[in-house]
């Protein structure tokens, strides 16, 4: 299965953090949040953010896609 965390429009309430990152690449303690879904999943994140950050942040698409 491959998981996608996926920025809705609630990411402009974390304005100025979000202007240049997806909301899973914000920290929270020593890790982001991609790294921890990966930590426990065991496996690579994708993201589906803003056009204009998706460059920064690649999209990968199976089959068998689980959005988070």
């Amino acid at each position: 299965m491959n998981i996608i965390l996926f920025d809705n429009n609630d990411r402009n309430h974390l304005l100025p953090f979000t202007f240049t990152r997806s909301v899973s690449e914000i920290r929270v303690g020593i890790m982001t949040i991609r790294q921890k879904w990966e930590f426990f999943l065991k496996q690579n994140i994708s993201y589906l953010t803003q056009d204009y950050l998706q460059p920064l942040c690649p999209l990968s698409l199976t089959d068998d896609n689980l959005f988070i």
